[in-house]
């Protein structure tokens, strides 16, 4: 009867004191001058998730880019979905990113490495992740009691679905972790609000189910995870439900329903953080970046964060971000100062805010649960453990979300103040002007990602003086069969910087040696590489190349000694098996080379080189059906080498195949 009698209370003292023009969740929507009444209807929804289609579009038939080359292109493991889906549940219980790995694989049974379809399901993915945030926001506006819970949350929505700063998540095929590890977090918080919402019954008991599945797979997709049981502390905590109601359960009940979660999540922290032990790009063993230098940059990252999402200028797929040298170093200072001052005005508007149950209240303790959501989210990437890469844009993703639902509920409210004739109009006008110039500045940022020249071009013409997007335009240059331009910035990035790092050097050292190899200097070739072999003598590749620039040499016996050498490093690596079939080949044993050659094409189907080598050598045994289909994949290779493509399409005419 108390519970019922305060609620009657504290709804009249809302009445009275909502000024005239304005209402409270608590109200009756009916006035037309409320802000931005004609985006009431959650079905304008489809108006940002239809531009997020046209902004993309233009990269569905994007390269892969980077880290793509490794976890997709060359990921082997990916190309047998069976075999892959027979391991997936234990994987499940180890530190990676399996879940991430298995839409990889299904992607390559689809349609082997054409990208369209891998950026196909990162699109996909992003759709569903702003559905997501609209339902989100929605919920937690009207858990505070927040005006225009529906109005609003379609703004927020709209400034995630199409500021620039999502592009890395999205258009860069494995990053597909972060944007899946999104739905998977906010998919958890929806189902454990529903949970406590329904109590004690099977639909409670099936939100529960679905929020420990979300979070289960989440943790597969991507570490970020993690955060969940703290952001839905603090979501309960400082933003508790205003309808009038009482709470939806106490908290010795979210502390039961949180202990399984809670112990899953130490699990897999505890396994990452092992796993990370010796690593030269993450964990605690990175030479010359301790804990402390790492998070006195990072302060500075947050402060370039928050930047780019006022003002998304200057983007980069690879910054040059200087490391600070300590807590000590001043403009770490400079950034943790800015940053304490923003969490002290945080922090001060939620006292403020805390105990008010009018529509300025709602909006300041969601305005301070967002800012903190934002550092929350960022914390595991962006704290005490370092990572060689100090920024990364695809980091910000879902950390956003607070920083657009802050600026929101905060901009409503000022909208508010205005007069009735004028807010819907301002309103309109400001939310319109904002998603065209956030969906234009995305489409052409996404015009740099279409192929690996343009976008490492890019990233040259902002860090000039960072030798790694030199290595990567490299790169670029050497598939498309560009000797002169390869050698050039594979040699600059080396004088930049690479020589000083070891592992780096090694990885210069060999790409150079392979494209002098390729270009026919072959003693130059072999000399760089036994450099590059002496300073990583783990590197399957680097021998894979030194027998590869034998075989051009006429040393067979050589070629054949560094080809077993690379296979003990990388047992069944099919590229030292397609060496050693062209030594068996080159002594007469074709039968023994075609045997070997199958193997190595069944442990690459997709590699140009090993399928043109198959056919050739079907062609010397006679076997002119087999021969054709071997050198018709070879030309049909979703990633053949450039400098291949003429030998295929010669030895198709050759072979009387016809043209490819």
């Amino acid at each position: 009867m108390r519970g019922r009698t305060m609620a009657r209370n504290r709804q009249a003292r809302r009445q009275k004191a909502t000024p005239a023009g304005e209402t409270t969740a608590s109200v009756p929507a009916q006035d037309p001058s409320r802000f931005a009444s004609i985006l009431r209807s959650p079905w304008l929804l489809a108006i940002p998730l239809v531009l997020v289609v046209v902004v993309y579009v233009r990269v569905l038939n994007g390269q892969f880019q980077w880290d793509d080359v490794g976890s997709i292109t060359q990921n082997l493991a990916i190309k047998d979905l069976r075999s892959y889906a027979a391991g997936f549940l234990p994987s499940l219980f180890h530190s990676g990113r399996p879940v991430t790995e298995l839409t990889f694989a299904a992607n390559y049974a689809i349609g082997r490495l054409d990208p369209f379809s891998y950026h196909l399901v990162n699109v996909a993915i992003h759709l569903c992740a702003v559905v997501l945030v609209y339902f989100f926001t929605r919920t937690v506006l009207r858990l505070a009691g927040a005006a225009q819970a529906g109005p609003v949350a379609l703004v927020v929505s709209g400034l995630f679905a199409l500021h620039p700063l999502q592009t890395q998540a999205v258009t860069y095929v494995v990053q597909r972790a972060e944007s899946l590890a999104s739905v998977f977090y906010l998919a958890t918080i929806l189902l454990l609000l529903a949970a406590e919402r329904n109590g004690r019954t099977v639909r409670g008991a099936l939100a529960y189910a679905g929020a420990a599945a979300a979070l289960f797979l989440g943790l597969g997709t991507k570490v970020i995870i993690v955060t969940v049981p703290v952001a839905y502390v603090l979501l309960v905590g400082m933003v508790p439900d205003q309808s009038g109601r009482r709470s939806l359960t106490t908290w010795s009940r979210r502390a039961m329903m949180f202990a399984p979660g809670v112990v899953v999540v130490a699990y897999f922290a505890t396994t990452t953080l092992r796993s990370l032990s010796g690593l030269a790009y993450a964990g605690f063993g990175i030479p010359d970046l301790s804990s402390e230098m790492y998070f006195a940059t990072e302060l500075r990252v947050w402060v370039t964060y928050l930047r780019l999402l006022v003002w998304p200028a200057g983007q980069n797929v690879d910054w040059f971000f200087l490391v600070s040298t300590g807590l000590a170093d001043p403009a770490a200072i400079r950034a943790g100062l800015f940053l304490a001052a923003l969490l002290g005005a945080v922090g001060g508007l939620f006292l403020y805010c805390r105990r008010r149950d009018d529509a300025l209240g709602a909006a300041g303790r969601v305005a301070a649960f967002g800012v903190l959501w934002f550092f929350l989210v960022l914390s595991p990437t962006s704290s005490f453990v370092p990572l060689m890469d100090v920024l990364a844009e695809h980091r910000v993703y879902l950390p956003s979300w607070g920083i657009f639902a802050a600026a929101c509920v905060l901009g409503e409210r000022w909208l508010a103040g205005l007069r009735s004739d004028r807010r819907r109009v301002t309103a309109a006008v400001l939310v319109g002007v904002l998603w065209v110039a956030l969906a234009t500045t995305t489409f052409q940022r996404n015009a740099v990602w279409q192929t690996r020249l343009s976008l490492w071009r890019d990233s040259i013409e902002k860090s000039p003086r960072f030798w790694r997007p030199h290595m990567n335009v490299a790169f670029a240059y050497q598939e498309l069969g560009d000797h002169e331009n390869a050698l050039r910035e594979y040699r600059l990035a080396y004088d930049l910087g690479g020589k000083i790092l070891p592992g780096t050097a090694a990885i210069l050292l060999n790409n150079i040696g392979s494209v002098l190899a390729n270009s026919g200097r072959i003693h130059e070739a072999i000399e760089s590489l036994r450099r590059a072999f002496e300073i990583d003598p783990r590197s399957a590749e680097t021998a894979i190349n030194i027998a590869a620039a034998m075989v051009g040499t006429g040393d067979m016996p050589g070629a054949e000694e560094w080809a077993n050498r690379a296979i003990a490093l990388q047992p069944g690596n099919p590229r030292a098996l397609g060496l050693l079939g062209l030594v068996k080949g080159a002594r007469g044993d074709i039968d023994g080379a075609l045997e070997i050659q199958r193997r190595a094409v069944a442990a690459d189907p997709d590699s140009a080189e090993l399928l043109f080598n198959l056919g050739k050598f079907h062609a010397l045994a006679g076997h002119n059906a087999e021969a054709c289909q071997a050198l018709r994949r070879a030309a049909a290779a979703p990633t053949p080498v450039a400098a291949w493509h003429d030998n295929i399409v010669a030895a198709l005419n050759q072979s009387g195949c016809g043209a490819p």
